[in-house]
Parts: C-alpha cells; structure tokens; sequence
C-alpha cells in the first residue's frame, strides 16, 4: 500500500527576475507523494516547506498560511533574506512565529552566502530552536520509526556539494534531501540510498517535489 506525504509549500519564487515581485505576493502550492517506502508510522505527515522569503513583507501572511496548512514539520529551504535589502530582524520574526506552529528545519541559499549577517541569523535561528541542517542529516521519529532529513549547504559558501551528499547519503531507508539547488541533483545518480526525496524549491513555480 502507497503511503502518502502531504507538502504545502509557500512562498514559491523562481528566478531572480521574479524577486520584486516576490517581494509582494505569496503562493501556495500543495501535493500528494505517495510511496511504498515510506514508513507505516509516517503516513499522512504534512510538511510545510517555505523557500525564497527574501525579506517579504508579506511574512505575517506566511505565518497564517503555514497555521492553516497544520504542518507537523516545517522546512525552510534557504533565501530567507536577501542580500541586496538585508533584514535580519525581520526574518528571525517570521522563524520564531514557525518555531510556535511546528518542528522547524533549515538549510542555507545563496543570498545568505552573500552577506556579513549570516553569522547573526544563523545564530538567531539556533536561539530560536530551529534545526540548523550544515551538510549534516538528522533522523525524525515517529512511534519508535525514523526517517532521516538531509540538509545541504548552499554551494555559494564554497563547500563541496557533491562530497556532502555522497558521504550523508550513505545510509538506508526513506530520506527527504533538503537543498536550495535543484540544478545540482544531476549528482543524485549515485546515490546509494535505498529511497529518497528531494525538497527543493528555486525552480518555476508549481513544479512538485521531485523523486
């Protein structure tokens, strides 16, 4: 029987060319992954997913769609500031309004490789009680049963992309790869875990997580 995984992910942006007008809407995409390795004990699990804030000032909006979506995990998948109009305050705002609704996970996207305060949000989102996921895994359990989270670094902070994944990768069972950059996953064929799937959104919006 086919298990299913609910994503609701918020905040969709593409392409730099959007980022204005990223920075006064808001869109929200839901979908339905089915699969036969997913653990029994997961089914049904709701992962919130919010890529590309860019400073928004739409987040207080963001934290009401997250709430209706009743995530029982959020992931922030990088871009929560951005480089050209930093701030820092305004994001940890928004973090500690998603600490308050769900288990928060985060990795890195290229704008934070870009400014002097990521070591500022960084340590905000540390204080906040968010996962801060560094070219790291974490494993999250459910009635005795474990899935395991991949978070990779951003590319742009000069870590190797590739070797981070081939080293956490190593592992079995069912794993959710978070990561800012889809482009990258050409490097996902010699994965050698059993099932995995990628939560990555700087692509066009609309488009699923992928296999």
């Amino acid at each position: 029987m086919k298990r299913k995984l609910l994503w609701v992910a918020g905040l969709l942006v593409a392409m730099a060319f959007w980022v204005l007008w990223a920075n006064t809407a808001m869109e929200v995409n839901e979908w339905i992954v089915e699969s036969e390795d997913l653990p029994a004990a997961f089914d049904g699990l709701r992962i919130a997913q919010v890529s590309d804030l860019h400073n928004a000032a739409h987040w207080e909006a963001a934290l009401k769609a997250l709430a209706d979506a009743r995530p029982d995990i959020i992931v922030l998948t990088g871009d929560l500031i951005d480089s050209r109009n930093t701030d820092v305050a305004a994001a940890l705002a928004f973090v500690r309004g998603a600490v308050d609704l769900a288990p928060c996970y985060y990795v890195t996207g290229n704008h934070e490789s870009r400014v002097r305060q990521w070591p500022e949000l960084r340590r905000g989102l540390l204080e906040a009680g968010v996962t801060v996921l560094e070219d790291e895994s974490c494993r999250l359990e459910r009635n005795g049963v474990a899935i395991t989270l991949i978070g990779l670094m951003d590319p742009d902070f000069g870590r190797d992309f590739g070797g981070a994944l081939e080293r956490l990768a190593a592992g079995e069972g069912y794993t959710v790869l978070l990561s800012h950059r889809p482009e990258r996953m050409g490097q996902l064929g010699s994965w050698s875990a059993g099932s995995y799937r990628l939560l990555s959104l700087w692509t066009p919006a609309g488009c699923p997580p992928g296999r």
